[in-house]
């Protein structure tokens, strides 16, 4: 009975884990690496933005959206994860786009210096941003909400709304442009485009210029994963998911932990590889996985998780497929 009771409570975890957990991600703009002197900030074809602020100016994309011309309106369909996904990819339009569904950052006719989308410095002219998307998007606090209607458009502007996580839609498709504290200076695709990270939950999630959706935007990298980000964990991320030969979990810790166990669990809550026990510095960090149990054994392809946690209490979890 304590087994059964003990399989439960596993497996209510990971339950848990995959309907309730954030997505992290740290987005890294390096104004250098921009192509565009007109659109880089100040900066471009190997120099530096001097900016002291730089803001992101980002928008999510959740739901399937359909133009209702007698409202004069939007009507949002989140319920089927494939059209929600579909639309996300396909409504990249430039210099607007109805994949700004969820939009923080003041800009507009009045830009705001108001510490909403605020960028970190890293100097040498490299900003970057870091949030859990779910947070982010649904803080009435963050999320802009001032309608704007095109005047030479018969439909205007998606309505930008604060994202109730309840009513359905997914984190697909991020916009992004940046400026400096006063609009004067700003960043955006080669053209002077919007820039997209699409796919953003699957294992190949990329960056894309609205101007030319088949070119990729080096000057953007970023991290995405699983986290908190006021947890212990920054993100968890697995590269390559399906593992297939090897896979590299990377992570980072927020604060030292005395007692850090990182396992391999199956499906039914049965911890199948150990692959870190002990005392753990804080910092960014990776380990390797090749699909063995604690024997060094092959195990079956399937679904696998691998689990964070510390005398116990976890807080932090990531699927993995194994396909060899």
């Amino acid at each position: 009975m304590k087994k059964k009771i003990t399989f439960l409570i596993v497996m209510l975890f990971f339950m848990n884990v995959a309907f309730a957990q954030n997505h992290y991600i740290k987005i890294t703009l390096d104004t250098k690496l921009m192509s565009s002197l007109d659109y880089s900030l100040g900066g471009g074809g190997g120099n530096p933005s001097a900016c002291t602020k730089v803001y992101a100016h980002l928008g999510l994309c959740t739901c399937d959206l359909d133009w209702n011309s007698g409202t004069y309106n939007y009507d949002r369909d989140c319920v089927t994860p494939d059209s929600n996904s579909y639309f996300c990819s396909h409504q990249i339009l430039p210099y607007r786009s109805n994949v700004w569904e969820h939009v923080v950052g003041n800009w507009g006719d009045n830009p705001q210096d108001d510490g909403i989308g605020l960028m970190t410095t890293l100097g040498n002219g490299v900003y970057s941003i870091e949030f859990t998307i779910e947070d982010y998007f649904s803080n009435p606090a963050l999320v802009n909400t001032t309608q704007f209607i095109d005047p030479n458009d018969p439909h205007p502007v998606v309505q930008s709304t604060v994202w109730n996580t309840s009513d359905g839609g997914h984190p697909y498709t991020i916009g992004m442009v940046f400026r400096n504290e006063d609009g004067l200076l700003t960043g955006r695709d080669d053209l002077g485009k919007d820039l997209f990270i699409v796919n953003l939950t699957t294992p190949n999630p990329q960056v894309i210029q609205g101007s030319d959706v088949a070119a990729s935007f080096p000057a953007i990298t970023f991290i995405t994963g699983i986290g908190e980000i006021d947890n212990r964990i920054h993100y968890l991320s697995v590269k390559p998911n399906p593992l297939t030969n090897q896979s590299q979990i990377v992570y980072t810790l927020l604060n030292e932990i005395n007692n850090l166990q990182i396992d391999i669990y199956n499906v039914f809550g049965q911890k199948v590889k150990s692959l870190f026990n002990g005392p753990h510095y804080s910092g960014s960090y990776n380990i390797n996985w090749d699909g063995t149990n604690e024997n060094g054994k092959s195990l079956v392809n399937g679904m696998y998780y691998i689990t964070i946690n510390t005398n116990g209490k976890y807080f932090a979890s990531a699927k993995i497929i194994l396909s060899k």
